[in-house]
């Protein structure tokens, strides 16, 4: 640890325990020759809970009023349960036992969390438009999913997504990049998840771009993922690129897509995005090279299967994080800003040794550092390989392409039915 972090986490610490109010803070970190920098890290790393308790209300978005930190637990006691839609981690069990936990540690409440976890998240949207179709409230309280997601849901005539930002309950958002702040209403908790090819190093060493899915090499050794949701469309993007045509010029993406049915689709041997198959298929060497997201690669190679990698295509990669957002006419409000809030904490985007955690679950959890303040909390066994796998801020901030959502939203579904129908799927 850094002696500048240290310095962090002993004022955090302080705070926490009531012995600092946030203006100590301010004037001991001047005085330790803390920057402006380390200094709101270090505030925005106090649980709200913690400066209610020094008599400091905080201001809680959706409800609009300004809480005590009894009248946050007098809340909390009332919604007693959270819904959260997400995805099919490794350690699912161990986020709902930690997220519990913290909860009652904070706040002295014992409260549910219902974490449905899948790797089809289209099906929360269709749940949540059906709900609020019908005049019933949603079935989840907050979405973690890819941000086409949400573009999606604020596309719609009637916004779906609450205003919660900015949030006393929520302060670990100021962590967060800007390019990964969507307020008033998401805000990022991935900041280098994308589609792309992992592939076995020595096996497929000729794959550099997504143009070398067509090498006759990989005939019957790839899998790709099934047409319909993201991980493909990220995917056509990105291959849209490597071919230097613009997704955003129809007759291009045409091209780029019948270059997938054309010349990559006959060295499919299965279309599929279940990870434990294709963990199965490269592991037996039945494949070389599987079509999927990042964190399969490192959280491979964490597993032993050192000669599995990702591949950042020279052409680049699009990124399709994942964000946090509360549907409209949410149940559980306070509990919907507090889980979001967690997630974003020092211990849930960097796991501690004490959660138990081995390297590989680890590492697919761990999607990247969000921000300068989470920089140093890269743990020591990862430190010399860290930036092997996941991209710095530099080279998020220059590298790294985004994707214009609207334009996505309003034409993947043309693209996939063109696809899945050239495939025969």
């Amino acid at each position: 640890m850094t002696a500048m972090n240290a310095r962090v986490s002993s004022l955090v610490a302080e705070a926490v325990e009531g012995r600092l109010s946030r203006r100590d803070v301010i004037r001991r970190g001047i005085a330790l020759g803390m920057s402006a920098s380390a200094i709101a890290s270090a505030l925005t790393r106090v649980p709200a809970a913690a400066r209610a308790a020094q008599n400091e209300p905080v201001k809680v978005s959706i409800l609009n009023k300004e809480m005590t930190h009894d009248e946050i637990v007098a809340e909390i006691q009332k919604e007693g349960e959270v819904n959260v839609g997400n995805w099919t981690y490794t350690a699912n069990d161990t986020l709902i036992a930690k997220f519990k936990q913290y909860v009652k540690d904070t706040y002295g409440v014992d409260v549910g969390l219902n974490y449905e976890a899948s790797q089809a998240p289209s099906t929360y949207i269709t749940n949540l438009y059906t709900a609020l179709q019908s005049g019933s409230a949603p079935s989840y309280d907050v979405m973690a999913i890819e941000e086409n997601y949400w573009a999606e849901a604020m596309s719609q005539p009637e916004p779906v997504a609450e205003e919660f930002l900015p949030s006393g309950l929520v302060p670990n958002a100021e962590r967060v990049l800007d390019m990964f702040n969507h307020a008033p209403t998401a805000v990022g908790f991935q900041a280098s998840a994308t589609p792309g090819i992992v592939y076995d190093k020595e096996r497929a060493s000729f794959i550099t771009d997504w143009t070398d899915l067509a090498d006759e090499r990989l005939k019957q050794r790839l899998t790709m993922p099934l047409p319909g949701d993201i991980t493909a469309g990220g995917m056509l993007l990105g291959l849209a690129e490597a071919l230097k045509l613009d997704y955003k010029k129809p007759e291009e993406m045409t091209q780029a897509i019948d270059f997938a049915i054309q010349k990559i689709h006959p060295n499919v041997l299965q279309y599929t995005t279940d990870s434990a198959t294709m963990q199965q298929l490269l592991r037996a060497g039945v494949v070389d090279a599987v079509g999927f997201w990042d964190s399969l690669g490192r959280m491979e190679f964490l597993n032993g299967q050192t000669n599995t990698a990702f591949l950042f295509a020279k052409s680049g990669q699009y990124l399709v994080n994942g964000y946090m957002w509360i549907p409209k006419g949410t149940q559980h409000p306070v509990l919907a800003q507090i889980f979001a809030d967690w997630r974003l904490s020092d211990e849930a985007q960097f796991p501690p040794e004490s959660w138990g955690l081995e390297h590989g679950p680890w590492a697919e959890l761990n999607e990247g550092v969000l921000g300068e303040s989470y920089v140093d909390l890269v743990p020591d066994w990862f430190k010399d390989d860290y930036f092997n796998f996941y991209p710095t801020i530099e080279q998020l901030t220059t590298n790294f392409k985004t994707v214009d959502w609207d334009y996505y939203a309003e034409h993947v579904g043309e693209w996939m039915d063109y696809y899945a129908k050239g495939i025969g799927q």
